[in-house]
């Protein structure tokens, strides 16, 4: 499994932000302060739906905004798979695979 892309909306110091993946290795770079760990964390987040840094979800959603989200294409031996979280600082969180909204998370994890 190769993460393909991720894209940060108003997640942590990120905006809006698109990464895409080309090899299945990749070497972050850049001065302290910048967002590499955010990005980490955002990946994480999509892996295991928790973060080592924050304990509750607004925490994750920049300053000043209501929701932010995470999404990725993954490719997998069965094809490519989108997965999204959406955040929200009342505590809510939605989380979708292929377009769809799943009422379990532990789905989302399977």
């Amino acid at each position: 499994m190769y993460l393909k892309t991720l894209h940060l909306r108003q997640f942590r110091n990120y905006r809006d932000q698109q990464v895409e993946f080309f090899a299945p290795k990749t070497i972050l770079l850049g001065d302290n302060a910048q967002g590499k760990s955010n990005l980490l964390e955002a990946v994480e987040l999509l892996a295991s739906l928790r973060s080592h840094r924050a304990i509750r979800d607004r925490e994750l959603v920049q300053e000043g905004a209501s929701i932010g989200q995470v999404t990725a294409t993954l490719e997998k031996d069965t094809g490519l798979t989108d997965l999204a979280i959406a955040l929200r600082t009342n505590g809510r969180r939605t989380v979708s695979l292929n377009g769809e909204n799943l009422r379990r998370q532990l789905d989302f994890l399977g």
